[in-house]
Order: C-alpha cells, then structure tokens, then sequence
C-alpha cells in the first residue's frame, strides 16, 4: 500500500491549503496540518496526483496516528482524537470497495510503511 508521505508542502501551494499554528510544537502543527489536508483536500489531492481513494483514505489514517501519537506524547490522550480516528476507519469501510484491509491499519499503526 502506498502513503502519500513526500512532496506534502508542494501540495499545500498546488491547493492553497491554508496552514494552521495551533499547537506550540512544530512537529504537532505538521502532523495536524497533514492530517486536515487530507480531510478536507481529498477530491483535489486525488485530481493533483492520479491517486486511488484506497491510498488518499489510508493516508489519512496515517497522518492521524502520527497526530495522534505525537499529541499522547505531548498532552496525553484526547478521547476526540480518538474518535476522530474511529471516524476514518468507519469511512474506510463504508467507502472502499474491498472495505478495510486490517493488514494494512495494522502497519500504519506501527508506522512501517
């Protein structure tokens, strides 16, 4: 499976994605950002880079752990985070064609792609 993990920020201009700076940590807002584009740029990131919905949805999946994750780190856990990345899998199920590929939630868990 593909992540859309390169080039983000070029993607950002193509869109004029507008950057948040809601945390004090960098690596937060970067993480955050990254996530949102997705959530709410995901008809033109597929327009701009030819990508199935299968690699925009998981890569949102992916950009909301590493929030996530970071955010633990940080603050420690937000149940709404926590929703939030329920939401995406119920998305993933109800909008991919084969549904979820556990395999595949499992290696974004642990960040190995």
């Amino acid at each position: 499976m593909k992540i859309l993990k390169e080039n983000i920020e070029e993607l950002f201009v193509k869109t004029k994605y507008i950057y948040r700076n809601q945390y004090s940590d960098i690596e937060l807002n970067k993480l955050l950002n990254y996530w949102c584009f997705f959530e709410e740029k995901e008809m033109v990131i597929k327009e701009l880079t030819k990508e199935s919905l299968d690699v925009i949805l998981y890569s949102k999946y992916y950009w909301c752990s590493r929030y996530k994750e970071k955010y633990i780190k940080i603050y420690g856990i937000d149940v709404g985070i926590e929703q939030q990345q329920y939401k995406i899998i119920e998305e993933l199920e109800q909008r991919l064609n084969n549904g979820i590929d556990w395999t595949i939630i499992q290696i974004l868990e642990e960040d190995k792609i």
